[in-house]
C-alpha cells in the first residue's frame, strides 16, 4: 500500500473541490449522486467512463457529461484526465518530477499556475476562512504543528500571529512534546501538504483524543485527519516545478493573520504596539 493509499486521499485536490463549490447551488439530485460516488470510492474515478460512471450511480451518460460541464470541463474525459493526474501528483518525488529544461522556461507556466492556485484558493476558504480566525483569535492558547516541507510555513504563520496575539506557540518537529498540554480552550493548527509527514498525522491523532479545536491546513479533503479538523483551510499547489507551489498557502496564511486581528482589534492594537516598542527599544531594524 502506498503512503498515498494509507491516508485515503481524494483524488482531486483544491482545483476540483473549487470548482464544485462555485457550482454548488446548481447541482442536482443527479448531480449529486454522482458527487457522492466520486467522493466516497476515489480509487475508482479514473478508471470509470461516463457510461459506467452512470450505470453506477443510476444516472444517463448524458448527466456524467452535463455534470462534467457544469463543473467547467468540456466533458467527463477532462474531469477524468484531470483527476490521473492529480493521483500521480500526490505520490511524487522531486527527483520523479526533475528532468532538463532550459533556464527561465518554467518562470511563466508557474506564475500562471500560481494565479490560478490563489484564486482557486480565495474560492475553497471563502467560507470556512473566517470562522477558524474567530476560533485562532479566542483561545487560550495556539499550538502551530509542521513538519518537513510544511515547517516552514508553520514558523511564518507563528511570527504572524505573534504579532497580533500572545501565547502562540510552534511546536519543534524534533521535539513536540508540548503538544501534549494542549486541551480545552486551545487550538492547534496543523500543517499537511503532499508528501505528507507521519509525524504530523501521529501527532494530530494525539490532538483528536484532546479538548483543543484543530484547524487544518491542507491540499485536501480526503485525509483521514481532516476528518478531525473543527476547521479546514484547503489550498491549491499545483506547480510545474520540482516542488509543489506554496504561493497559495502562503497567501492563505497571510490572510488568516490578518482575519484573526481583524476580529480582536483592540486586543490586536495592543499587541502590535507591544512589539512594535520592543523592536524600537532594542533597536532591531535599520530605520
Amino acid at each position: 500500500m502506498s503512503e498515498t493509499e494509507a491516508f485515503g486521499l481524494a483524488p482531486f485536490d483544491g482545483e476540483f473541490a473549487s470548482r464544485v463549490a462555485d457550482a454548488r447551488s446548481s447541482l442536482t439530485a443527479n448531480d449529486r449522486l454522482i458527487l457522492a460516488q466520486l467522493t466516497d470510492n476515489p480509487e475508482s474515478i479514473a478508471l470509470h467512463t461516463a457510461e459506467s460512471l452512470g450505470e453506477k450511480v443510476g444516472v444517463s451518460r448524458a448527466g456524467v457529461v452535463r455534470f462534467a460541464r457544469k463543473l467547467g470541463y468540456a466533458g467527463f474525459a477532462e474531469l477524468r484526465s484531470a483527476a490521473r493526474q492529480t493521483m500521480l501528483a500526490s505520490a511524487e518525488s522531486p527527483l520523479s518530477r526533475f528532468s532538463a529544461s532550459e533556464p527561465g522556461s518554467l518562470a511563466e507556466r508557474k506564475a500562471i499556475q500560481d494565479t490560478k492556485n490563489v484564486l482557486a484558493t480565495a474560492g475553497l476558504v471563502r467560507d470556512t476562512l473566517t470562522p477558524a480566525a474567530q476560533a485562532v483569535a479566542v483561545a487560550r492558547r495556539v499550538f502551530i504543528i509542521g513538519a518537513r516541507m510544511s515547517f516552514g510555513l508553520a514558523v511564518h504563520l507563528q511570527r504572524l500571529l505573534n504579532e497580533v496575539r500572545d501565547t502562540v506557540t510552534l511546536i519543534d518537529p524534533g521535539f513536540p512534546d508540548q503538544i501534549v498540554s494542549a486541551d480545552r480552550g486551545d487550538v492547534v493548527i496543523a500543517f499537511l501538504f503532499r508528501r505528507y509527514s507521519r509525524l504530523t498525522v501521529d501527532l494530530l491523532r494525539d490532538v483528536a483524543g484532546s479538548a483543543a479545536q484543530l484547524v487544518l491546513i491542507t491540499d485536501g479533503r480526503g485525509h483521514e485527519s481532516a476528518v478531525q479538523a473543527q476547521h479546514l483551510l484547503v489550498a491549491s499547489v499545483d506547480g510545474p516545478a520540482l516542488y509543489d507551489s506554496m504561493v497559495a498557502p502562503m497567501w492563505l496564511l497571510e490572510s488568516l493573520a490578518a482575519e484573526v486581528a481583524a476580529v480582536r482589534p483592540a486586543g490586536s492594537r495592543a499587541r502590535l504596539e507591544v512589539v512594535e516598542r520592543f523592536t524600537k527599544n532594542h533597536s532591531l531594524l535599520l530605520r
